[in-house]
């Protein structure tokens, strides 16, 4: 039993009356209490959002997110402000999708003030006193979580309206698992957070490869790069895809310059130059990584390309990444990514600092080389990577061992496209290292 007084969902106002229908028919194969009470919460739509969240006082932080995650923020916020009225509450994103029958494991007597259903696990979870739980290491998603009445009053009470980020981050960040100490530092109060050790509920993601409503009413500047599918495809390939690599002769056209560090080609310079295009035609760069001055990007899935890229390099790249790192086994056919393009500007955001990825292997896409500088830096094998020509690709091991960072450029801008790879549902922080 799922043991909460009210639910709420909270869901974008397009085609609200056929998502209510779709929600009912999931809510049914969830074990909660009889007759329990549903409030479907409609988030404010791109036109709405910047006037709501002066309604509500909340403030995001210096650089912004994206209209999206502005828009969850301020449903979620308005859950949190109501502790005084229940004792615990299930809160739905739209999209969610129940996959377990095994919720018995939420009786449980280890205290908790809040506990996912459902999470993006990114950090090492710590095993609980809990029968099938665990204390979540740091978790990205904020779409199936249930929390009781201190939880949401410590949430309420946090800061958070001061420093709005992306919920799924602001709760890693409150029960002290977010790897940026510098964003777990922005908030009040800690939580008491459990997990089950396997997602109860899902994230649905749509045929772009995020939730049905990224990159809502969004027009192309490139129409092109978004035609992938039956006889579009063969054109799309020879297009923008390498034909080195189409050839797969993986032995001849990689290069080594550090011990398991690959260069390649991936894409052709059309497409490097189309997509920088469609990034800075979209407009919306974040950044808010509580660092000075860090690099801006987009993630793919707002504009609704991920699933094309997604599919592109499954195609394409992976038969490389599993020749070249000997990668055998059923496990990796479920490799996830997240990507994004990311923009570096001379004087004003040029570098990253050294860091390690939390992926089990990072990709970077050079797109550009009209800058100075710049490059990724790896100080134990002193040895600095950076293609030279648009369209090649580097890749390395995540996790540790592989400190890097990105050089400052000294002129212009430099843009690259990050992917960070992961297991399953895993996928790497919103914010991201480069």
């Amino acid at each position: 039993m799922i043991a909460v007084d009210k639910v709420f969902i909270l869901a974008f106002p397009d085609d609200l009356e056929k998502k209510r229908a779709l929600f009912e028919a999931r809510l049914k194969t969830l074990p909660l209490p009889e007759n329990i009470p549903v409030e479907i919460h409609p988030l404010p739509s791109i036109t709405e959002v910047n006037q709501t969240l002066r309604d509500y006082g909340l403030l995001p932080v210096e650089g912004g997110i994206r209209w999206e995650e502005a828009s969850r923020a301020c449903g979620h916020w308005n859950v949190w402000q109501r502790h005084e009225q229940h004792d615990a509450v299930l809160v739905l994103e739209e999209g969610f999708l129940p996959k377990s029958d095994h919720y018995q494991v939420l009786r449980t007597d280890e205290p908790w003030e809040m506990i996912y259903l459902g999470r993006f696990a990114y950090g090492s979870d710590i095993p609980s006193e809990a029968r099938g739980m665990v204390n979540p290491g740091y978790s990205n998603g904020s779409y199936a979580y249930m929390i009781n009445a201190a939880g949401m009053r410590k949430l309420a009470t946090s800061q958070y309206d001061q420093n709005v980020i992306p919920v799924g981050e602001f709760l890693s960040a409150m029960h002290d698992a977010h790897p940026s100490e510098d964003i777990t530092a922005m908030f009040a109060h800690r939580l008491t957070a459990l997990a089950p050790m396997k997602n109860f509920i899902e994230h649905e993601v749509s045929v772009n490869g995020t939730d049905e409503t990224a990159a809502d009413g969004y027009k192309p500047l490139h129409p092109g790069l978004f035609e992938f599918e039956g006889e579009a495809r063969e054109t799309w390939v020879k297009k923008y895809v390498n034909p080195q690599l189409v050839q797969r002769e993986f032995d001849l056209i990689c290069d080594e310059p550090i011990d398991n560090v690959y260069t390649f080609p991936l894409f052709t310079e059309l497409f490097c130059k189309e997509i920088i295009e469609e990034a800075e035609h979209f407009g919306e760069w974040t950044s808010y990584r509580g660092k000075d001055n860090p690099p801006t990007d987009i993630k793919l899935d707002s504009l609704g390309f991920h699933d094309i890229y997604s599919s592109v390099l499954k195609e394409f790249f992976f038969p490389l990444l599993y020749h070249k790192y000997q990668l055998k086994g059923e496990a990796w056919k479920r490799l996830n990514a997240q990507h994004f393009i990311v923009r570096y500007i001379a004087g004003e955001r040029a570098h990253l600092g050294l860091h390690n990825d939390g992926s089990y292997l990072s990709m970077i896409v050079t797109l550009n080389t009209d800058f100075e500088g710049g490059g990724t830096f790896f100080p134990k094998f002193k040895k600095l990577v950076k293609p030279d020509q648009p369209g090649y690709a580097s890749i390395h091991p995540g996790l540790l061992g592989y400190l890097h960072g990105a050089r400052p450029i000294t002129q212009g801008k430099r843009y690259i496209l990050t992917s960070f790879f992961f297991m399953g549902t895993q996928h790497p922080f919103a914010e991201g290292n480069y």
